[in-house]
């Protein structure tokens, strides 16, 4: 990164640790649920951010477990006293339901615990899921969510009118790659979105998109190799602990002292096998093209040339507008004949 992006990052980190701060309170212990456990980058990046940010805070992470690991009883047995925290990301809303109907589970359980959800986007696409998710979420009597652009909060202020919501940037951002090098980097990379997300056509480019022959067309797919084997491994523990939890519907001391524990260090593996993935294949990259946030995100961090394109509501364009587009190697195209022009002029400077 140049000596003004990395000024620039440190003020976005000084500010989100003053926000942490404020949300979280005088607790000294917390446990984050939702924690990310698929293939999905982002929410790996957003997940080392926020393990950075609890540690430059002095707080001590005493439970975290996916949706399908979660146990309220399993939660108060680790931290009878403390925060609950709620992964961040992009899902609050109705386009991912099953992280938004696991958020509105936590707060339903957990009234006696302080609740904030760490900074997402908000997008409902039906009144009766956001009518739904303020009942519950408003009901809550120390609920915040911190919402990572102005957009979210233009929307929170319709949709949730009865939530405490506050602003603070991604997390991602306080993630701090090291001994990352481009040395030798030679191709271009498009990393383009297959999901219901998917809006800008990227990952529908042919080879010759660019005129290159170097030309990578991905997402963030599956891990290969040794790694692979290690990343399903790891997969297969957390279900397990899972699948035992839900069996014996009740907490059980035995399985969340061994089971379980083995469960949360296959977690933070997990998270760190995708980060490691998407490290090898950025390090031979000159040019990125991107529609996923935390692609874009990843780029500005490692001081690489990117252009971004939007998703379908403007999750991007929101926050690269309002701060992340301010790093130097960022660009923004409206379309994908627009990012095609700027990657031919990127790749000739």
């Amino acid at each position: 990164m140049s000596t003004s992006d990395v000024a620039y990052l440190k003020t976005l980190q000084g500010s989100t640790i003053e926000a942490l701060k404020r949300a979280i309170g005088p607790a000294t212990n917390v446990a984050i649920l939702d924690v990310p456990n698929q293939r999905n980058v982002g929410d790996s990046l957003i997940w080392a951010g926020e393990l950075a940010y609890l540690e430059k805070l002095g707080l001590r992470i005493r439970y975290i477990a996916d949706s399908r690991g979660y146990h309220p009883g399993d939660l108060r047995a680790a931290m009878p006293e403390g925060v609950v925290l709620l992964h961040g990301g992009g899902n609050f809303g109705d386009l991912w339901p099953t992280h938004q109907l696991h958020r509105e589970r936590v707060v339903t359980e957990l009234q006696e615990f302080r609740v904030v959800l760490l900074p997402q986007s908000v997008y409902f696409g039906s009144r009766e899921a956001a009518a739904r998710a303020n009942s519950v979420m408003g009901a809550h009597p120390d609920f915040t969510a911190l919402l990572r652009d102005r957009e979210s909060m233009d929307r929170a202020m319709v949709d949730l009118p009865d939530v405490q919501i506050e602003f603070c940037f991604d997390m991602a951002f306080g993630f701090e790659p090291r001994g990352f090098s481009v040395a030798r980097a030679d191709r271009v990379v498009v990393i383009g979105r297959r999901d219901h997300e998917s809006s800008s056509g990227l990952a529908e480019v042919p080879s010759d998109w660019l005129g290159v022959s170097n030309l990578v067309l991905t997402d963030w797919g599956p891990i290969g190799g040794a790694a692979g084997l290690r990343w399903k491994i790891d997969r297969a523990i957390v279900k397990l602990d899972a699948n035992l939890m839900r069996f014996s519907g009740k907490p059980s001391p035995a399985r969340l002292n061994t089971l379980h524990r083995l469960a949360e260090r296959a977690i933070h593996d997990i998270n760190a096998l995708n980060i490691a993935t998407a490290l090898r294949l950025y390090a031979g990259s000159k040019l990125l093209v991107v529609d996923r946030l935390h692609a874009h995100v990843l780029a500005g961090l490692l001081g690489i040339n990117h252009i971004a394109l939007d998703n379908s509501y403007r999750k991007i364009g929101s926050v690269f507008d309002e701060y992340s587009g301010h790093l130097s190697t960022a660009h923004y195209a409206t379309s994908l004949e627009a990012a095609r022009m700027r990657a031919r002029e990127l790749l000739v400077e």
